[in-house]
């Protein structure tokens, strides 16, 4: 599954990269391998909102589309 197809208030963990273009992306904005996220908001076919944390990140669609996580 991707952060994409994951559920508003589903707690989920990196597993990897489908797209490795744009790990270098995902990694700059703390997500990376391992880390738990906590699917805050989505808005149909546009940014996703996480918490990792403390802090809340907004990630673009395209990018959310090549994270692939598992439900924890």
């Amino acid at each position: 599954m991707t952060l994409a197809e994951a559920r508003v208030g589903s707690r989920v963990a990196v597993e990897a990269f489908v797209n490795t273009e744009q790990a270098s992306e995902a990694i700059r904005l703390g997500i990376a391998p391992g880390r738990e996220l906590l699917v805050v908001r989505k808005i149909a076919g546009g940014p996703l909102v996480v918490q990792s944390g403390v802090s809340q990140i907004a990630i673009g669609y395209g990018l959310a589309r090549c994270i692939a996580v598992k439900p924890l």
